[in-house]
């Protein structure tokens, strides 16, 4: 895993982001300036392994990671995906300061603007702007939590399906299709007879394994799913646990 600077393109594209949370002055976000970095990772690279502690957030500038659960039996329970513009990282772990119980980790090559939680924690601690930003965040992650559990016990694996699509309509295909069915709570098996009868044209068995190995996503101190959009205005895409 690469870590360096961010371009002044990266930065202006990583304030942007956080202004859409709150009107930050220039002054509040260069707070941040001796703390951030950009990470490369290459497909399948890890940002977060489950049973390590949680200490980063960021941004993903390019690519597309994957958030999930790991269960005992060696299967992964999709939580969420992050594509560019998208935060990624685990509110739930940051603030439990336990060993977490997800993981994070690159879809394809992925590039990310990270933070330390304990530089937020900071600023939310002394400053009015850093501590709405967090409010505005939980608040959100709330929604998308309600909506996610709406999803999961109300409606039937082709809304499921369908509501996948809508929300990650930009980033379906560079996602392997057996994480989509972990994300709809199907099988591979069943998302192809799905995608079959909607005509939908078969991108390779949904039990494929992409270059790279592993990806993962679903929670970020920041990020919410691009579903949630039509329920509430978002601070970023946040994901809760």
């Amino acid at each position: 895993m690469a870590v360096e600077r961010l371009t002044p393109a990266e930065r202006a594209a990583f304030r942007a982001q956080l202004r859409r949370v709150v009107p930050f002055d220039d002054a509040e976000l260069g707070s941040l300036d001796g703390a951030l970095r950009a990470r490369q990772l290459a497909a399948g690279e890890m940002f977060l392994r489950a049973g390590d502690r949680a200490v980063d957030c960021g941004l993903v500038l390019s690519g597309v990671a994957r958030e999930y659960f790991p269960l005992e039996d060696g299967r992964e329970v999709t939580r969420r995906f992050a594509g560019p513009g998208d935060f990624i990282g685990s509110l739930g772990d940051l603030l439990s300061g336990q060993p977490a119980r997800s993981s994070a980790s690159a879809e394809t090559d992925v590039r990310v603007a990270v933070v330390p939680w304990r530089t937020i924690r900071a600023l939310v601690a002394r400053s009015p702007a850093w501590a709405a930003f967090l409010a505005r965040v939980t608040q959100q992650l709330y929604l998308i939590k309600s909506e996610r559990e709406y999803e999961l016990l109300a409606l039937d694996a082709e809304a499921r399906y369908q509501s996948f699509r809508a929300g990650y309509a930009a980033l379906e295909s560079v996602i392997a299709l057996r994480h989509v069915a972990s994300y709809v709570g199907i099988t591979p098996e069943h998302l192809s007879r799905l995608r079959r009868r909607l005509g939908l044209a078969a991108r390779g068995s949904p039990a494929r394994t992409r270059t790279g190995g592993r990806s993962s996503a679903r929670s970020s101190p920041l990020a919410a799913p691009r579903s949630a959009r039509r329920r509430a205005r978002r601070p970023g895409r946040a994901s809760p646990r």
